[in-house]
């Protein structure tokens, strides 16, 4: 979990490097400083082993700041500050003190709320609940018209199981911020629970007291009715609602669950008109229904009937983007791309900020191995969303599918740079990808340095662990270094046939043929790709085994090796090491 600090002191990076540079530019500067804070007094000293333990935080020099904080504690141990400043420092840097330096800031501010709703944060994280309950009981009754610390109360109850302060806390919020739909859908929940139905309706009368006029709080009476199978008096009451708005949308939105259960389909479809009709409920509200509605047809085989209903939705909401994204969805899942497209087309035209949409209309081009097209389109997309990495993603991965390496490495290159400190994830993984394309051009070193690279932002990128380890071992360096890379990989994929492969190829170089043999044949029980034939042929030959070697590499051959080695193996029938220009 991680945990927002309020910073006590507030610099900016500009003003704190300019400021650094006025003081410590030269070591002449330094001296001088030095000199005149030993005569200065204690609270000047404190206060400038402060200033710079800021600054070194603010520029992300963690060390440097803790060592600077350790110094205003030499200096002042009972500043409470500087203990909640290192607690912090602790924090960033995995230190297991930062807890009990916590503890101390709380100590010398005992009057401090927000230490000790961090403690709190703290008790959370390692799941010691009660502790936690505590904390933010007393800040409660010390604060008593903060709702924050109910809020935080309400889902430690709900998570210990304490029902009834659960409810006593919702009265309390409701108290100071009085009924709302929050609070009494969560004493109804809690009443239906105890099966107290009397209770429930009454906290429902009262939220229909407060707002007369919102018919969808009317209709939560027959809802709870319905839940409780008292289907005469629901069917009463939301007919009571009808005699007064006869085609209220969300009356029908009741009706269509149970028409839905009853399997009244005339009825189900006019309930369905209805809620189409009623232009007062946002379109956000019904798509939930007309996605249950289509799943409905789908699972009865109506396809007719879900393209008519489509076609309904269409002619009613002509400018909603959603009808046609759904639409489009649907239509991808039936393979129909260029009818998909079409729609998806339209729903970007109509709102060009929903990503969800361009995402799919890369996912077309993607299908119809479409590149020239899908970078088109990531342009744009890129364009309204530039903080986005998913483009990124696409438009490197398609340069590299066009073949076009060194556009895809110097879009890489600028990547990185833009998304430093950003996005680890993407940057390892792109990395990881320019890696594979400097080993086509045998670009060794600096394909393993953009290896090194990615791991550096991720050190578990399995991707990276194993492309890097199989190309060592082709270059017959660093083995034991490939190894442990490549068992991290097995480990955690165990039934990946070309990790697998990669594992046994890195122990065949380095001599433990049987090892080796072990992981090929379990790397076959998953997969018999062409190289990993081969590399069964090249490990069998090494055990002596030349005529089954023999069949593993026609094997290998019929399954379209066209490797050169590979057939002269076959042809010499002896094993023979790919030449690798390794520099």
């Amino acid at each position: 979990m991680k945990y927002i600090y309020i910073v006590l002191i507030s610099l900016s990076i500009g003003t704190v490097t300019a400021m650094a540079q006025k003081t410590t530019d030269s070591l002449f500067v330094r001296k001088i400083s030095a000199e005149q804070l030993t005569d200065s007094t204690s609270a000047n000293r404190f206060d400038y082993a402060f200033y710079t333990a800021q600054s070194y935080k603010n520029r992300g020099k963690f060390d440097d700041a803790i060592k600077e904080y350790q110094k205003c504690l030499s200096i002042d141990s009972t500043n409470a500050a500087a203990w909640f400043e290192l607690s912090r420092m602790y924090q960033f840097t995995n230190n297991p003190n930062a807890y009990n330096t916590l503890l101390k800031a709380i100590k010398y501010a005992p009057k401090n709320d927000y230490y000790k709703e961090i403690e709190a944060a703290y008790c959370i994280n390692n799941k010691e609940y009660g502790k936690a309950i505590r904390i933010f009981e007393k800040l409660s009754k010390a604060n008593k018209r903060k709702t924050s610390y109910l809020y935080h109360l309400l889902k430690l109850y709900e998570v210990t199981g304490k029902e009834a302060k659960h409810l006593s806390t919702i009265k309390k919020i409701e108290t100071i911020k009085g009924i709302s739909e929050e609070t009494v859908m969560i004493k109804i929940g809690y009443y239906y629970k105890k099966a107290q139905h009397g209770k429930a309706l009454e906290e429902i009368n009262k939220l229909i007291e407060k707002y007369p006029n919102n018919i969808e709080y009317q209709t939560l009476t027959g809802q709870y009715l319905l839940s409780i199978r008292d289907t005469a008096a629901a069917l009463n009451s939301l007919n009571a609602i009808l005699d007064k708005h006869p085609n209220n949308g969300y009356v029908y939105m009741v009706l269509f669950e149970y028409y839905k259960a009853k399997k009244d389909e005339p009825k189900l479809r006019n309930a369905l008109n209805k809620i189409i009709e009623d232009n007062n409920i946002d379109i956000s509200e019904k798509i939930p229904m007309f996605t249950n509605y289509i799943e409905q047809l789908e699972k009865q085989g109506k396809e007719i009937d879900v393209y008519n209903f489509f076609t309904t939705l269409i002619e009613n909401y002509q400018k909603e983007s959603v009808v046609y994204s759904l639409y489009g969805v649907y239509l991808l899942e039936q393979k129909e791309l260029d009818k998909a497209e079409d729609l998806l087309n339209t729903a970007i035209s109509i709102n060009p900020d929903d990503e969800a949409t361009w995402n799919m209309l890369v996912q077309i081009q993607v299908q119809k191995d479409s590149i020239p097209k899908l970078l088109r389109i990531v342009d744009e997309a890129e364009k309204i969303f530039p903080d986005n990495s998913t483009w990124a993603y696409y438009k490197v991965t398609a340069m590299v599918q066009l073949k076009r390496e060194k556009e895809a490495i110097a879009l890489i290159d600028s990547y990185v740079q833009k998304f430093d400190d950003k996005d680890n994830a993407f940057n390892s993984l792109i990395l990881s990808i320019k890696g594979d394309c400097l080993m086509q051009d045998s670009l060794y070193s600096e394909a393993f340095e953009s290896y090194d690279k990615s791991l550096n932002y991720n050190p578990g990128n399995i991707l990276t662990l194993n492309n890097y380890a199989y190309f060592l071992s082709e270059c017959n360096t660093d083995l034991a270094k490939a190894e442990k890379m490549s068992s991290l990989v097995i480990a955690n994929e165990p039934q990946n046939s070309t990790y697998l492969d990669t594992y046994a190829w890195i122990l065949f170089k380095q001599g433990d043929l049987n090892g080796a043999k072990f992981h090929i044949e379990r790397a076959l029980l998953y997969g018999d790709d062409p190289d990993i034939l081969e590399h069964y042929g090249d490990i069998l030959f090494k055990l002596g085994n030349e005529q089954k070697a023999l069949e593993q590499w026609q094997k290998s051959k019929d399954k379209g090796n066209t490797s050169p080695t590979l057939q002269k193996k076959i042809e010499e029938k002896r094993y023979i090491e790919k030449e690798m220009k390794c520099k």
